[in-house]
């Protein structure tokens, strides 16, 4: 179990740094590297991944907070390692873009998964922010996705959720552009869940993850692991008639499941429910 305050892992450089911490059925992922507006270089790319994996198999761990380190979110990828960051070809695997790596360890996540977006938040940045189940923003939020600035390819997987966000034109203007936009309006566009005053954003964030916390986490994470697949563009014949399965059986098992019963007996003596389930780690 992760308790406290944490540190994964370094950056090569000794600047950059990962911090896990658990607070209150919490864990908090935090992107440290203020001198460079929390930008991400490979070895960080590494510890979320290892900072995630923690989280998700802690029990005591019932949603995961990814946030920044001072007053920004983050600057994205660190431009002095973006080679080894998107193109690594020293990796043991093979070559490896570690940053879609990091989206695919937050997208595989059986527990929901929030960001928490402030100040900076550009290029590869909304990318892993993105990948989280809710995406919370402070109306100081500064947003732009930056790939035309540097001669690059915005990777696959960002590319797909931000087309399934925000249509085909939009996410044209973004990547064609690199244009920042007001946090106002990338939360119109889908870009954001809700956006919060920044007077009120931490407090605002850290309740609304105590309230999911608190939930039926039966409720969650049987819901999560359908919604996810239904969502896919493209689903197979075969895949699709698998997931109507489980729906049908999910539907069965909330009627006898014992947060049920524990949310009934709670809602009709008006008292607050206290759920017992938990997902087998």
């Amino acid at each position: 179990m992760v308790t406290g305050t944490e540190q994964i892992t370094a950056s090569r450089t000794g600047q950059g740094r990962i911090q896990s911490r658990v607070d209150q059925s919490v864990g908090w992922i935090v992107i440290d590297n203020p001198a460079k507006r929390n930008a991400l270089s490979s070895q960080m790319c590494l510890a979320l991944i290892e900072a995630i994996e923690l989280l998700s198999n802690d029990q005591a761990v019932k949603v995961i907070a990814l946030t920044g380190a001072g007053t920004d979110f983050s600057a994205g990828v660190d431009i002095s390692e973006l080679p080894e960051v998107l193109f690594d070809q020293e990796a043991p695997e093979g070559p490896q873009d570690h940053l879609s790596a990091v989206d695919m360890a937050l997208s595989s996540v059986s527990k929901p998964t929030f960001a928490l977006v402030a100040g900076i938040c550009m290029g590869g940045a909304w990318q892993l922010a993105s990948a989280c189940d809710v995406l919370l923003a402070c109306t100081n939020t500064r947003l732009a996705i930056t790939p035309a600035k540097l001669g690059i390819i915005y990777p696959q997987r960002g590319v797909e959720r931000l087309l399934q966000r925000v249509g085909l034109d939009r996410a044209k203007y973004l990547l064609f552009s690199g244009n920042e936009i007001p946090a106002a309006l990338a939360e119109r566009w889908g870009l954001f869940t809700e956006l919060i005053p920044e007077d009120s954003f931490q407090q605002r964030a850290t309740e609304l993850l105590q309230t999911v916390a608190r939930r039926s986490q039966f409720t969650i994470h049987t819901m999560k692991a359908l919604i996810d697949p239904a969502a896919s563009t493209g689903v197979p014949a075969a895949d699709a008639a698998r997931l109507q399965a489980a729906w049908q059986a999910a539907w069965l098992d909330s009627v006898d499941g014992e947060d049920f019963k524990i949310g009934r007996r709670a809602f009709l003596a008006g008292e607050v429910p206290e759920f017992r389930w938990q997902p087998a780690v």
